[in-house]
């Protein structure tokens, strides 16, 4: 899971959220890495020491509003191909964590899924998803060039995925996004959001997109910028899931037999 986030002001919300997904079952635990981006933030926060696989990253430029930045750097840094991709004002329950760890990876399809605001069905968040580590960034992710300014990257990444061939579909009720009971703005940040310059390029490009192909059509500006990693750590224990199906068993005893006898030969 790859989340960015950005502190001018003194706030708990990181914290709250990590000890959130630490009182999860650990067998989800064991499964899941958490990469968290900071994005520049004039406060130099470090998260506490909870028992999550967590990698926390920092990048050393106070570029405003580079969430695509941010989360182009969290996939590079995340070790499995499938990415759940959102913001720091949400959160997934404990079934919803499941239910998509349990899906195949998502080749060419990218997955959108219900947002929630405590029981009540709201408009669904167009920067989370469920998607292909490789894909991400076979297509070059998010164009950085909307980094600088508010807003539209998310309607640039979709609309390039669109051209490139990538299929979006939407995954069910109990894969749900939840937003967090806070306003991010006031705790955590006061940034402005102005879309107007972003919304002039965001026209350039699907204009280029549409007259010249994919070939125009994105920045190819990636990772623009300098960053450290602040701590990375692993949980102690980890339940290793055992097969103990005869094939399992089977497959086993045939790929152990295989290794020794290479080991004769080298």
């Amino acid at each position: 899971m790859v989340v960015n986030c950005y502190f001018d002001k003194e706030s708990a919300a990181l914290d709250d959220l990590l000890n959130l997904y630490a009182s999860y079952d650990p067998m989800l635990l064991d499964r899941l890495q958490l990469v968290i981006v900071d994005d520049g933030s004039p406060l130099k926060i470090t998260p506490e020491k909870l028992p999550l696989n967590l990698a926390f990253l920092r990048i050393m430029e106070n570029i405003p509003w580079n969430q695509g930045g941010a989360r182009n750097l969290g996939v590079v840094y995340a070790p499995s191909e499938k990415i759940i991709m959102t913001d720091l004002d949400h959160y997934f329950t404990e079934s919803a964590l499941f239910g998509m760890l349990d899906r195949k990876v998502p080749r060419k399809v990218i997955y959108k899924m219900p947002r929630y605001r405590e029981e009540q069905l709201v408009r669904h968040h167009p920067n989370t998803f469920l998607l292909c580590r490789s894909r991400f960034l076979e297509l070059f992710g998010y164009d950085e060039e909307f980094s600088g300014n508010y807003g539209c990257d998310d309607a640039m990444f979709v609309n390039w995925q669109y051209m490139m061939g990538t299929s979006f579909r939407w995954l069910p009720e109990k894969c749900a996004v939840r937003l967090r009971d806070f306003d991010v703005e006031r705790e955590t940040h006061s940034l402005v959001r102005d879309r107007e310059q972003n919304l002039e390029l965001l026209n350039l490009r699907t204009k280029a997109l549409r007259e010249y192909g994919p070939g125009a059509g994105h920045s190819r500006k990636f990772l623009s910028f300098n960053w450290e990693t602040v701590t990375s750590s692993h949980r102690s224990t980890i339940n290793q899931n055992t097969p103990t199906s005869f094939w399992w068993r089977f497959r086993l005893q045939v790929l152990g037999r295989l290794n020794r006898r290479s080991n004769r030969y080298t």
